[in-house]
Order: C-alpha cells, then sequence, then structure tokens
C-alpha cells in the first residue's frame, strides 16, 4: 500500500461547473485576462458584445453581456431567467452593441467540443449572428482566443 492519504478521505471532490453557467462565466474571465494572447490580441478594441443561450437544461435562456478593453474583457451583465426570455425577441441596438450571437444550447456545445466550426454554425439556421460582422472579422484572432480559453476549461455539459 502506498502512502498518503486513502481515497475519498479528501472529501467530497467538486463537479466542474455546468457549461452556460454565471460561475464558469467567471471562471473563464479569469483565464482570458491573465491570458497574454488575449491582452494583446483585444488591446487596441473597445465593444460590448452579447452572447445568447437559448434553452438551457434548467429550462432558462441567459444573456450574457461582455466589454471588450484595454486587453481584458468584463462580465457587465448576467440575465437568466425561464425560457423563452422576453429578450429573444428585442432587435439589437447597434449603438451599444458591436456583436450578438444567439443559438439554443444544443449548438453551443457542438460549438464548445469542436463538433462545430465557426462555419458550421455560420451556416446553422439555429445559429443567429448580428452586428458588425466586418469589424468583427477584422478582430477574428481574438475572439477564435476566447473560444480556445472557453474550450479548455473542464465542465459539464
Amino acid at each position: 500500500m502506498r502512502g498518503g492519504p486513502s481515497e475519498g478521505s479528501l472529501g467530497p471532490v467538486s463537479e466542474p461547473h455546468r457549461f452556460w453557467t454565471e460561475p464558469l462565466a467567471v471562471e473563464m474571465l479569469g483565464q482570458l485576462n491573465t491570458d497574454e494572447k488575449f491582452k494583446s490580441l483585444s488591446a487596441k478594441l473597445d465593444a460590448v458584445i452579447q452572447l445568447r443561450c437559448k434553452d438551457t437544461p434548467e429550462g432558462t435562456d441567459v444573456c450574457a453581456t461582455y466589454h471588450i478593453h484595454h486587453g481584458r474583457l468584463d462580465l457587465m451583465e448576467w440575465d437568466e431567467g425561464p425560457a423563452p426570455a422576453k429578450w429573444r425577441t428585442e432587435p439589437l441596438d447597434k449603438s451599444k452593441i458591436l456583436a450578438r450571437t444567439t443559438a439554443p444550447y444544443p449548438i453551443w456545445v457542438k460549438l464548445d467540443t469542436g463538433e462545430f466550426g465557426v462555419i458550421d454554425a455560420i451556416i446553422n439556421p439555429n445559429y443567429k449572428f448580428e452586428g458588425a460582422k466586418l469589424k468583427v472579422l477584422r478582430h477574428l484572432r481574438m475572439f477564435s482566443r476566447i473560444a480556445d480559453l472557453s474550450q479548455a476549461l473542464e465542465k459539464r455539459y
């Protein structure tokens, strides 16, 4: 028998956060805001983006609003409530938000697990992108870095 504590004696092992929950979003921000590559890629951008998820496993809709500025990504608002949320029908205010994506939970899971790529999402009728497409394309490497770091986080689906 090896030395050290026996299995299970360390107390309960906590489960990773579920995908599309605020604690996981906060964990992701901690990773991003200490990542030198993300800081460099986002240093010159000052914009607000929204990511919206419909029909999570808990029966909720989530709208996460983020501010990208000075090499940081900050969570401005986490709006979660019973589906269907009233925001599903609200128009995009392009004067305040650079870009917004909306998709049902299973599409977000496919994107996060790598089953879907960006092109797959764009051609999927259930994935909706709104906003300044050309400006987003200019910062595609930064958005790809966000996706890469998000995919690397341990999570439950």
